[in-house]
């Protein structure tokens, strides 16, 4: 059998900056390509948007995997916990880490039809976030 692997990327332009650590690009990147290990067809698609009611940009890593249960949501970001026999476990616990020490949080969803979706969103640098408007 042969596997098909893809990458996507859809960003929307001229996104403000976030405090974010080079360290935590490299781990969040990281993030999709384990999750697509062992599937006849790997594909992830990194998207970016902005949440202005929040000031607030959302990073979005989707894969089309094997998908995670409820009970695997669960325990994720746990340390320590693993689906897999190799490793450590920690992946996704640092990964939480990471998203706390710059005030942004992770969260996993199904990719419909198939796969997971990872969802980060760290707060807008403060020199870009939205002022509001005076009267």
């Amino acid at each position: 059998m042969q596997r098909k692997e893809t990458a996507k990327e859809n960003t929307e332009l001229e996104l403000p900056e976030v405090n974010f650590s080079d360290y935590g690009d490299v781990r969040f990147l990281h993030l999709g390509t384990e999750w697509v290990q062992g599937s006849m067809l790997r594909e992830i698609e990194i998207s970016t948007s902005l949440v202005a009611s929040h000031d607030a940009v959302e990073i979005t890593v989707a894969d089309t995997g094997h998908g995670v249960t409820q009970e695997l949501k669960e325990r994720l970001f746990l340390p320590y916990f693993s689906t897999k026999n190799r490793g450590t476990g920690l992946g996704l616990a640092i990964v939480s880490r990471i998203m706390e020490d710059h005030h942004g949080s992770i969260r996993v969803e199904e990719n419909k039809p198939v796969g997971t979706r990872f969802v980060l969103e760290l707060p807008v640098a403060p020199e870009f976030a939205a002022v509001p408007a005076t009267a």
